[in-house]
């Protein structure tokens, strides 16, 4: 009979891993992406020109910023990583290595058929993944009280044998419940 309970408990203990294996599945580490180049900008004292053009508003301003500096101004990205949470853990289309038409780069692109807060991300590299060049997605909230919807793009350099951003831009609109819907386009150019 403790035999029969020692074997009962080891399978048990046995499907709980493989299960929990199932559970830890990530498309992409977005926070360990913004975390490298956060490390890497702060460290190189990288500078930021910013554009920001609001709806008929338009300012710009230029910066050297310090990490925690660009981790604020990096979290926006941090937001693609909700495609990692369970709920949506069999709801991606995984395509990979699919030639993009417009250059010489690959796509491997990552698409939710249903409703999702993040309905795409593109990422496009030369010959390996490792040599990202652009990421390309769409973010979007809805409830009762508020509509938003933008498109964020980071763009990359390969130029110490791996890829550092070198720009982004975000580009949206805003509604909020009895107002008018805001555009809005934001440019940032990295320099070193």
């Amino acid at each position: 009979m403790r035999f029969f309970v020692l074997l009962l408990f080891i399978g048990l203990v046995a499907s709980g891993c493989q299960k929990q294996k199932v559970r830890a599945k990530r498309y992409i580490d977005m926070d360990s992406l913004v975390n490298v180049q956060v490390d890497y900008l702060s460290k190189s004292k990288a500078s930021l020109k910013k554009e920001a053009i609001i709806g008929e508003k338009n300012s710009s301003s230029s910066n050297v910023l310090d990490s925690m500096a660009w981790s604020q101004e990096l979290d926006v990205f941090r937001q693609l990583d909700l495609i990692n949470r369970p709920i949506y853990r069999d709801v991606y289309v995984v395509n990979a290595g699919v030639k993009d038409s417009k250059s010489n780069l690959l796509i491997h692109s990552y698409q939710a058929p249903s409703m999702s807060a993040v309905p795409y991300l593109l990422l496009y590299y030369q010959n390996t993944p490792s040599r990202l060049k652009k990421l390309e997605a769409l973010y979007q909230e809805t409830n009762s009280l508020y509509g938003s919807k933008r498109k964020l793009e980071m763009y990359f350099e390969d130029t110490t044998g791996k890829s550092y951003l070198t720009g982004y831009s975000i580009e949206g609109n805003q509604k909020m419940i009895l107002s008018d819907s805001v555009h809005y386009v934001i440019k940032a150019d990295i320099a070193f």
